[in-house]
């Protein structure tokens, strides 16, 4: 399961949420990575044994993966739609 295509506003509203929820960085795309913000990015977050990868690039924006109950709660709190891993986009 994941969500995708998130806006790229809509996802850093996301992630700055999430770490004032108490979710913890445990992984970052590089900080000195040339591309970083530009081109892609990176975070995975823990929080009670639970976690979500995000990333981001230019072309797709945010996309978020990780734990089902995680990602239902998220989606659930914050009006968000989750689709299958996998599944298109749309037509």
């Amino acid at each position: 399961m994941k969500l995708i295509e998130l806006d790229t506003e809509k996802g850093n509203q996301l992630l700055e949420a999430l770490r004032r929820g108490g979710w913890k960085k445990v992984r970052e795309y590089s900080p000195l990575a040339f591309d970083k913000g530009i081109d892609f990015d990176s975070y995975t977050l823990r929080k009670d044994g639970q976690e979500l990868v995000m990333e981001w690039t230019n072309w797709f924006e945010w996309e978020i993966r990780g734990d089902e109950s995680a990602l239902v709660a998220m989606a659930d709190h914050h009006g968000l739609t989750i689709r299958e891993e996998g599944s298109g986009s749309g037509a």
